[in-house]
């Protein structure tokens, strides 16, 4: 009798762990990037061999956006940039940064099981053409000291400085000692997010000139207040 109570309160373990297997397996949330303009796929993880009767597709679990019934489309909301295909897909088109929400698709078969899946939907910026400029500090025979700036109308952006091939630096952090016999040098601002990178070049001449890669290309036009800047010391002795 012992035995047979033990083997009942194993199974029961096994399954209720089973369950907790089965339901944490799509517990986390899909995360998907798309860029202003681009398109954007979210596929549900979810696979059944049975086919889906139903889908539905929300937008923060409420307004419904697009569905499919009947092997029939129907679209809801933003017709023309919406498409849903028969593998539960949905495709959205001319993304803009609006579009970034939490979307669930809701899947039901002929036998009335629902399945639910959360997807999360960021759009980004793509990153335009830096401004560069160089602030000289220090400008004489002996030394060349200047801060190297790197500025987009971007949030949530990264800056890279890439100095002149076969160069040596000296020391960590934004301050850097150069060496080397005067020549023309230049210096690369990469700014990138998670979709997208640009970079602008500025160009050392001696004895510390400094030439800024045009902007003129770049495709932000909200630029009167810079929200982000990328800078680097310079300091080039002339021997």
């Amino acid at each position: 009798m012992q035995r047979q109570e033990m083997a009942v309160g194993l199974t029961t373990v096994l399954f209720l762990l089973f369950i907790v297997q089965a339901g944490a397996q799509y517990s986390s949330t899909l995360e998907v990037l798309g860029a202003v303009g681009g398109v954007a796929y979210l596929s549900p993880r979810l696979q059944n061999h049975t086919p889906y009767s139903q889908i539905h597709w929300r937008r923060n679990n409420s307004v419904k956006i697009i569905s499919w019934e009947n092997s029939q489309s129907t679209n809801s909301t933003n017709k023309g940039r919406m498409e849903l295909f028969s593998n539960s897909t949905l495709k959205i088109s001319y993304l803009q940064k609006s579009d970034s929400s939490v979307y669930q698709v809701y899947l039901e078969d002929n036998t009335g099981n629902e399945d639910i899946e959360n997807i999360l939907l960021t759009v980004y910026d793509l990153v335009p053409k830096p401004t560069v400029n160089a602030k000289v500090i220090r400008d004489d025979p002996v030394w060349c000291e200047a801060t190297l700036e790197c500025s987009v109308g971007l949030e949530g952006v990264t800056y890279e400085w890439i100095p002149a091939s076969k160069l040596l630096l000296e020391g960590t952090g934004a301050s850097k000692h150069v060496s080397f016999n005067p020549s023309v040098k230049t210096y690369i601002c990469k700014v990138s997010n998670p979709v997208s990178s640009n970079n602008a070049s500025l160009t050392y001449r001696h004895p510390c000139l400094w030439t800024g890669e045009s902007s003129a290309a770049a495709s932000c036009t909200a630029a009167s207040v810079l929200v982000a800047l990328g800078h680097l010391l310079f300091l080039l002795t002339l021997a």
